[in-house]
């Protein structure tokens, strides 16, 4: 047998292109991901439908670890004063999750990330599009308009990124499902995880901005309390878990190069990418602690449900299949 045959049929050679054949990957693999990617990211942001300030606010000051929904009709501290004929607040804190939320920013990690916040995130006028004289607060307000586009792309980035890790998750079973060769690496799944990389690291970038602008003092708030103590409440939990999230999902992309792969050993390699499931795992729970269940009617809270069956339907076909492929090696091999 050649060479070239031998690695052909090597078990732990990436599937779906060859060492360096970056045009190929680029056209196969890249340029549908990257328009798919932008496609969805266009929709989450023009369509009223995937509005996250029209949906319920999650209480971002409440003490507790389970999400709260806010009660707009109460004053708050943050919210001295309502405005006189639209029935909504009239002061607009730069929430990127939720009018009323604590000074500190809201959307610190991803996936992703993130994702998964659906639509606590609003602007205290625009929980309702607005004022209701017809006149909306945040086309006469620079800072409001901005801090509204914001905390879109904040969430949109973060769907988008979790529907990408979501289908790292189901490229391995689908590959069984199909009998085809599944190897410790496919360049398919190698690839996406890039984007989810790219996607969680941007929603990372995008929900800083939202309450910190930049400002140390700001980040730290999406994790530490004012006496410096960790915040546990439903919002720091959200965000440690995201912080989680980011680190991993770095270090995986770090290792995502047929490089890494011949440097750490296949066994190795793999071990390191099946923290891919604990990622899946921790932006479950930042969306859930973000209040996405509080938001039943969002399609967001919607494709985070999906995702979630899906990739739990697809990993036990995909045991299943595998072990069943595996006890008829070992009777044949008997």
């Amino acid at each position: 047998m050649s060479l070239r045959a031998q690695r052909a049929r090597a078990p732990d050679r990436p599937l779906g292109g060859t060492s360096g054949a970056w045009r190929g990957r680029f056209l196969r693999f890249h340029v549908p991901l990257a328009i798919a990617c932008i496609g969805l990211l266009v929709l989450f942001m023009t369509l009223p439908i995937f509005d996250p300030l029209g949906y319920v606010r999650m209480d971002m000051e409440s003490g507790s670890a389970v999400p709260r929904p806010m009660d707009m009709s109460a004053p708050r501290p943050d919210r001295p004063m309502e405005s006189q004929g639209t029935g909504h607040a009239g002061t607009a804190p730069a929430a990127g999750h939720s009018a009323g939320q604590t000074p500190a920013p809201d959307h610190s990690t991803a996936p992703a990330p993130s994702s998964g916040h659906g639509g606590s995130q609003t602007s205290a006028p625009a929980a309702h599009g607005g004022d209701q004289a017809g006149t909306r607060p945040d086309t006469l307000d620079p800072a409001r308009a901005q801090s509204r586009f914001d905390q879109r792309l904040t969430v949109a980035t973060g769907y988008v990124a979790t529907l990408l890790l979501a289908f790292t998750l189901l490229v391995g079973p689908a590959n069984l499902l199909l009998r085809r060769r599944n190897p410790v690496s496919s360049y398919l799944r190698r690839d996406a995880g890039m984007w989810t990389a790219t996607f969680s690291v941007l929603h990372v970038i995008v929900g800083l901005q939202v309450h910190s602008q930049g400002q140390i003092s700001g980040m730290l708030g999406y994790f530490l309390a004012p006496d410096r103590s960790p915040l546990l409440n439903s919002f720091g939990l959200a965000n440690w878990t995201g912080l989680a999230a980011t680190v991993i999902v770095v270090g995986l992309l770090t290792i995502s190069s047929d490089l890494a792969l011949r440097t750490l050993k296949a066994g190795t390699w793999k071990w390191l990418q099946r923290l891919n499931y604990a990622l899946f795992a921790l932006v479950v729970m930042h969306a859930v602690l973000y209040g996405a269940l509080l938001r039943a009617t969002s399609p967001f809270t919607l494709m985070l449900a999906l995702s979630v069956i899906a990739v739990l339907a697809a990993q036990t076909i995909g045991i299943w299949l595998w072990r069943r492929k595996r006890s008829r090696t070992t009777v044949l091999a008997a």
